[in-house]
């Protein structure tokens, strides 16, 4: 067996929230190389959205420089070398490549549990559900609140999030307690072309049908048949109408249950094998490296102010509460 070239990579403002998304880019390139995650990486540097200094070695560098999000945020602070978004850009060509934020939620490494690959391709099957609908946010976000209020008005929608909590206390773990549902509210912070997030596939996972509001390419990432796409309906009443014809219709109920999450398995362009294809035609490109490192140069000192006066305010923020 042959041994794996060394790699060596490091992660610029990937906060706390996404570290998920290190791991996933850590594994998959461990399959084809020996990583080695180091302060400034020699080969590939992986930046983020969430705001740190930008380091001056990174301007001489001459790493690969692979911008990464599944949220809907725009690059921020460098010209990069390759961008994975949630959404592509037609400007860039194929320096920009669309990878939604759900595919970081799957296990692909494990052969159980709701999020692995087996589960997710493998056949459903209807189970009854003693409850009607959840309603699951930490954050606010005015339309699924408004939709949350009018539908909870006409059947009790249970809010088990830190956003309009009607039951006491928080959930704990949210697969587990989606299993009790009939219909998950899933609706993103936001519609943008794109944007789809992990909202959509963990009631799949779970068995309890999405009533999805966000990107419309969920309706070709997933199975259209398996979710309820709010987008698809006129007004919210006419969607709440829908909601509540289905929640006692076993049958309608068991047609959604039962259809595959994904209608042909999970296409290649969201897989860690296409991630690994494109990082490898980027390193074995050396035309694709260094595209912006006369520009980053310039722009680098401006963004460093503006990070330092953002985390100076939010410390005086912090301090007078």
């Amino acid at each position: 067996m042959s041994q794996k070239p060394p790699l060596s990579i490091s992660f610029h403002n990937f906060g706390r929230s996404f570290g998920g998304g290190t791991g996933f880019i850590t594994r998959t390139l461990s399959e084809r190389f020996t990583v080695q995650v180091e302060r400034f990486g020699a080969d590939i540097e992986f930046y983020s959205v969430f705001g740190e200094e930008i380091p001056a070695q990174v301007l001489q560098s001459k790493a690969l420089k692979v911008w990464l999000t599944g949220e809907n945020y725009d690059p921020r602070h460098l010209v990069y070398d390759l961008y994975f978004g949630f959404q592509q850009n037609g400007l860039l060509g194929a320096r920009s490549i669309r990878f939604p934020l759900w595919v970081l939620y799957i296990d692909w490494w494990s052969k159980s549990g709701p999020m692995s690959v087996e589960a997710l391709t493998g056949a459903r099957a209807f189970a009854p559900r003693p409850h009607f609908c959840n309603f699951i946010y930490s954050k606010d976000a005015s339309y699924r609140a408004e939709v949350f209020h009018r539908l909870d008005k006409r059947r009790h929608v249970h809010s088990l999030g830190g956003v309009l909590n009607n039951m006491g206390g928080r959930v704990g773990d949210k697969l587990a307690a989606l299993r009790d549902y009939r219909f998950t509210m899933a609706f993103e912070n936001m519609l943008a072309p794109g944007y789809v997030t992990e909202k959509i596939l963990q009631p799949l996972a779970s068995g309890s049908i999405p009533i999805y509001w966000g990107g419309p390419e969920a309706r070709t990432d997933f199975n259209p048949t398996a979710f309820i796409d709010a987008s698809a309906f006129a007004s919210a009443d006419s969607l709440i109408d829908h909601v509540l014809a289905l929640a006692d219709d076993e049958e309608a109920l068991r047609s959604y249950a039962e259809a595959p999450i994904f209608a042909d398995g999970i296409p290649y362009h969201h897989t860690p094998a296409f991630f690994a294809d494109r990082i490898q035609e980027a390193l074995d490109t050396p035309s694709m490296r260094g595209i912006g490192r006369e520009i980053n140069a310039a722009l680098a000192p401006r963004q460093t102010i503006k990070i330092r006066a953002r985390s100076l305010a939010n410390r005086v923020k912090a301090a007078l509460r």
